[in-house]
């Protein structure tokens, strides 16, 4: 008897361990563009002789970093095969302001906006923040604006539930640039997770409405070369978004913008 409650015992207590935590995969693209100048031979993701301008310098402003990467196919593929994966036809509008929010109030205008076709009532807002790292020779990586991304970035995601979206994420942007270091496959040269945790590990749900999804997005340049040229684009869902049912104003307010 005392055999069988010690397996019952033991059995128990490894149904009761707590469970790993579970992470979506990241969706990754990488891509390369190379002048076709009539060369025998045409190499890939590879250093230019000159190094051009960091991914953490190239952009003016957090708009043209959303604009930016709402040009490219393969981000738009990654995101709407997330939030849509059942839709064919997603429309999209960036930096829209009147008439759903008010000028110079929170929570500002609308980074992204996103419906499928027809379906104005159950459109989609996600508020955009950037945050920078920048490798550097023998040292730890230059990290920045994490703590304003936070602060900031969980009040406006606020500001968006509450002008009745049916659906909210904060997409959080990193902008690597990773050519400092040493891994010799380029696509490897990202920013070490560990110095991310201040990013990574934040408890949204302290400061964020649990309705609200988290998206984590990578901007990464591996070699010298311009953005533009060669680069790796991530995206990954950590939190989906709890659908409510619209706020009937704004529909109509969303309605107007395809006029």
């Amino acid at each position: 008897m005392k055999l069988m409650a010690s397996i019952i015992k033991k059995i128990k207590n490894l149904s009761q361990k707590e469970k790993q935590p579970e992470y979506e995969v990241t969706e990754y693209v990488f891509s390369d563009r190379q002048r076709i100048d009539g060369s025998s031979t045409i190499s890939f993701f590879v250093n230019n002789s000159e190094p051009d301008i960091s991914v953490t310098k190239n952009f003016e402003s957090e708009d043209e970093v959303v604009n930016w990467l709402m040009d490219n196919r393969d981000f738009r593929r990654m995101l709407f095969g997330n939030i849509f994966p059942t839709s064919s036809s997603v429309k999209y509008h960036c930096g829209v302001k009147e008439p759903i929010t008010v000028p110079n109030k929170m929570p500002g205008d609308i980074d992204i906006l996103l419906y499928e076709q027809g379906k104005e009532d159950n459109a989609i807002g996600i508020e955009c923040k950037i945050v920078k790292s920048e490798s550097r020779e023998n040292q730890l990586p230059k990290i920045n604006k994490i703590t304003s991304v936070q602060k900031k970035g969980t009040k406006q995601a606020n500001g968006y539930f509450e002008i009745g979206f049916s659906r909210v994420y904060l997409l959080i942007i990193l902008l690597d640039d990773g050519r400092n270091y040493k891994n010799p496959n380029v696509m490897f040269r990202t920013t070490p997770s560990e110095t991310l945790n201040e990013l990574y590990g934040f408890d949204w749900q302290t400061q964020m409405n649990d309705n609200i999804g988290i998206i984590y997005a990578h901007v990464n340049q591996f070699t010298s070369n311009h953005i533009n040229q060669t680069k790796g684009l991530g995206l990954r869902v950590e939190r989906e978004a709890i659908y409510s049912k619209q706020d009937e104003n704004l529909t109509k307010k969303i309605q107007k913008l395809n006029n």
